[in-house]
């Protein structure tokens, strides 16, 4: 955050200040008060007696309350305004250490016009997304957690939009806690429309029923053990829905009712869950383990000194612009050779080396994104995450030719096969030890916030989007009505606690991968649905159980996107807002509904005039038949508990628990153990290759350059991160007005 000198003009709230130490201009006289507690930090550190002190705060007062009686201004009684030096004259310097960083933090609560704006733009998001997933098939800004739409969106207001607002009547333009507040918005809401909540949600409800028939023989073996209120049912609604509505019918929307509904109840109770851990963690993790949140430090970046200027400083930076050019050249390249095919093509397919018999491929993929983020990560951190991946190749073609296995077939989206579950279940192992060591390293944290919670001891949430002790009881809540639902479908109570422990585990692992490691896109090599089946057996689950596990696959099966990154990244940046963070509370909460109405709408339109089949194979061929396909194949053949998981889940922890002691005991030691963790994900084949790149671009920096000249090659790596994504927006906006399909920019 830049710091205010004494020579600019700056903005407190509604209390205009030119910083000349002679001339002070304000609007109301509430806000006095504060402007003198800061003048006297400055008496303060300049040693002036107890005396001059109060001298001079009196006639400071006195001027001020002259001034508000011939501007008509309410007027403070004199003796508190007399009575604040006297306590700065104790307090004054430990306040002062932060100077002139709190005038520009503190811009004033949010207003509601801002949140109206955040709305608009969030139905934006949630209509546009789904829309181009089916119709438009262009570059796919919904897909990852990293929400690229919302940083599209949001690159479009900060750099066009809000400046002519500011024009127009500056109160029109949106102040930096304003800002912040819509992103977030944005990006809790970018995280639901398609892969995250909307795709499988609408397909894997409705796929079980559509797709029965007298071959795979699902109306005997599941249906009679599937509660009515978790799945679509009636054979209209639902060829209405995967074929389109004939000309001569009319829709039939009578059959979404219920089982939105419910799922509805759910979704709330884990997004709740969500954001009240956040908050417990944000103190943690930002102030005392110092995680650096690489993904958003270009949006803070963006909107650094925008309540002093109109048009953001950021944007006049020319290593902004340079980076930005690069992957904008590139992917408009592309993108005019899809378009034109005469026109020359850039580039061509990446390289790959089959390893260990071919038992293994190791690919050479560029993605200047993930570069960029890389970049901004601790050399450490990205040294690791290439190290271990490649670690991890060479013991998976070692063991593949010597025949190492532990076949078991755990369903989607998780590693199957002889060798795949046995690097699935050492991730695992390694998340239940991050996230352990993580509560023992936070232990202090911990009993602050449960002596909040009792009402005892200082207060620390003072910074925090709610507090404390809500924080704990809507985490409570919202967990427990998970638990409770999904025992209501058939799953036993214990199975059911544990499934939802497994679930937080992973969520807070990945999350972590992001906020620490700037893996903006990362999955799990199992998910909880996969470990639950190893771990307690199918047979464990009741014919019920096994029939309603297969439905977790909605809201915890493709990680690919999931609530609680961006949720983790609002609460960050709602720490950059100053004022009135008890608004991000109930406007995030409004974003997440608001996004998933309207993109199960637009669906379920889409759905309607073109037929659902027809317009995402994927969704509503593939992921619809997913549940229905993991409960038949496991009611079929049931399985005990796998020993062999257990033990390779046991090797991950022993693993992981050695790399973190050594890490913490050793600053030395140049491997992060969360390189091993992530190791195992299919997704790092496409990732390390960007790390490897940006660690020696970083390492050579660091070592010939200086720390000055890292800070200024930040700006250009903004800038390449911003070009990515805007190439990506600006061409699906030319596809979306000339029809054009299929024009697809990698922005994961």
């Amino acid at each position: 955050m830049d710091k205010l000198k004494p020579s600019c003009v700056g903005q407190m709230g509604s209390v205009q200040i030119q910083f000349t130490f002679l001339h002070f201009k304000f609007t109301e006289l509430i806000e006095y008060s504060k402007f003198i507690i800061f003048i006297f930090h400055i008496i303060t550190i300049y040693e002036l007696s107890g005396v001059v002190c109060l001298v001079f705060s009196v006639r400071i007062s006195t001027w001020a309350v002259s001034g508000a009686k011939r501007r008509g201004s309410p007027v403070l009684p004199v003796r508190f305004l007399v009575e604040l030096p006297v306590v700065s004259r104790y307090y004054a310097l430990p306040i002062f250490q932060k100077g002139f960083q709190m005038v520009e933090a503190v811009s004033g609560t949010p207003r509601l016009y801002a949140v109206g704006i955040g709305i608009g733009l969030v139905v934006l998001i949630s209509a546009a997304t789904p829309y181009n997933e089916m119709m438009v098939r262009g570059s796919r800004l919904g897909l990852s957690s990293l929400t690229p739409a919302a940083f599209f969106v949001f690159l479009v207001w900060v750099l066009i939009v809000n400046p002519l607002l500011k024009t127009c009547r500056t109160h029109w333009g949106l102040r930096r806690c304003e800002l912040l507040l819509v992103f977030a918005m944005m990006m809790v809401a970018t995280a639901i429309p398609t892969r995250g909540v909307t795709g499988p949600l609408l397909s894997m409800i409705t796929g079980t029923q559509y797709y029965a028939s007298a071959e795979n023989g699902w109306a005997d073996l599941l249906f009679p053990h599937l509660k009515p209120w978790m799945v679509a049912r009636g054979e209209v609604g639902l060829r209405h829905f995967f074929e389109g509505v004939p000309s001569n019918e009319r829709a039939d929307w009578s059959i979404w009712f219920a089982p939105l509904m419910a799922w509805g109840i759910f979704f709330l109770a884990l997004w709740t869950a969500v954001m009240c851990l956040m908050v417990l963690f944000r103190r943690q993790w930002m102030e005392r383990e110092r995680l650096t949140y690489p993904v958003m430090q270009v949006p803070l970046a963006m909107v650094a000194g925008s309540d002093q200027t109109r048009f953001p400083r950021f944007f006049r930076d020319p290593l902004v612009w340079v980076g930005f050019s690069i992957p904008f050249v590139i992917g408009s390249w592309g993108a005019l050779h899809y378009y034109f095919p005469t026109f020359p093509a850039f580039g061509g397919g990446f390289p790959s080396v089959s390893l260990f018999r071919g038992a293994v491929s190791l690919q050479f993929r560029s993605n200047l994104l993930m570069l960029g983020f890389a970049y901004l990560v601790n050399t450490r951190v990205s040294l690791s995450l290439w190290v271990f991946y490649l670690i991890k190749v060479c013991l998976f073609g070692v063991f593949s030719v010597l025949g190492v296995s532990n076949n078991e077939q755990l369903g989607e989206w998780t590693d199957s096969g002889p060798v795949g579950p046995i690097f699935a279940h050492q991730g695992m192992g390694a998340m239940f030890v991050l996230v352990g060591f993580g509560l023992w390293a936070g232990r202090q944290h911990l009993a602050s916030i449960w002596m909040a919670v009792k009402g005892r001891g200082p207060r620390e949430d003072q910074r925090e989007m709610m507090s404390y002790r809500r924080a704990f009881w809507g985490l409570v809540g919202g967990v427990s009505v998970m638990i409770g639902w999904l025992w209501q479908t058939g799953i036993p109570f214990w199975i059911a606690s544990a499934l939802v422990g497994v679930a937080f585990v992973i969520f807070v692992a990945l999350t972590r991968s992001v906020t620490d490691g700037g893996l903006a896109t990362i999955v799990p090599a199992i998910i909880p649905l996969g470990f639950t089946l190893s771990a307690f057996g199918s047979e464990s689950l009741g014919l019920a159980g096994v029939v309603a596990i297969g439905f977790t696959l909605i809201w915890c099966g493709d990680l690919l996107t999931f609530m609680m990154v961006p949720m983790a990244h609002s609460v960050r940046i709602a720490d950059e807002a100053g004022e009135g963070k008890n608004r991000f509370v109930w406007a995030l909460l409004l974003a997440m509904g608001i996004s998933l109405l309207v993109s199960v709408l637009v669906t379920i339109w889409l759905g309607h005039l073109h037929g659902a089949a027809n317009l995402h194979p994927q969704y509503f061929q593939g992921f619809a038949q997913f549940p229905a396909e993991i409960a038949a194949n496991k009611l079929r053949n049931p399985t005990l508990a796998n020993g062999g998981g257990w033990m390779w889940t046991g090797v991950g922890m022993a693993v992981m628990a050695l790399l973190s002691v050594v890490s913490y005991r050793y600053a030395w030691w140049p491997l992060s153990p969360l390189g091993y963790m992530v190791s195992p994900a299919w997704i790092m084949n496409a990732l390390w290759f960007p790390f490897f790149v940006a660690w020696i671009l970083k390492s050579l920096m660091l070592r010939f350059g200086s720390l000055t000249l890292y800070n200024r090659s930040r700006f250009l790596v903004y800038g390449v991160i911003l070009g990515q994504i805007g190439v990506a927006g600006f061409w699906l906006v030319i596809d979306l007005v000339t029809g054009t399909t299929g024009n697809r920019i990698p922005v994961y």
